[in-house]
């Protein structure tokens, strides 16, 4: 009986051993994973402020070239009226021929 207390008592011992380094393991693997999952979030927290700034200038680029588009043909209606006036009224009798034909 003696002999089986003695191996009970490793057994047991064998086995807190074995729990405490299955513990350790743990709480490296958790660690280590944290560390990763945070590298992951940053990269693509530093990705998508890149993007939404990279989209924001584009945005303000368009509207730049639009606003100067706008005064060009602004300028260029006020220093030729008749010839926007005759491209309007061709552009009307065009389309009405074309409408006119369907029915």
């Amino acid at each position: 009986m003696a002999h089986t207390a003695a191996s009970t008592e490793s057994l047991h011992e064998a086995l807190a051993h074995l729990n405490e380094a299955a513990k350790e393991s743990r709480d490296e693997i958790r660690k280590l994973v944290n560390e990763k999952y945070t590298n992951v979030r940053d990269t693509i927290a530093g990705a998508a402020q890149t993007s939404a700034g990279w989209v924001k200038e584009q945005g303000m680029e368009a509207a730049d070239k639009a606003r100067m588009t706008a005064t060009a043909v602004d300028k260029s209606v006020h220093s030729n009226p008749w010839a926007y006036v005759g491209g309007a009224a061709a552009t009307g009798f065009v389309l009405g021929l074309l409408i006119g034909r369907r029915k």
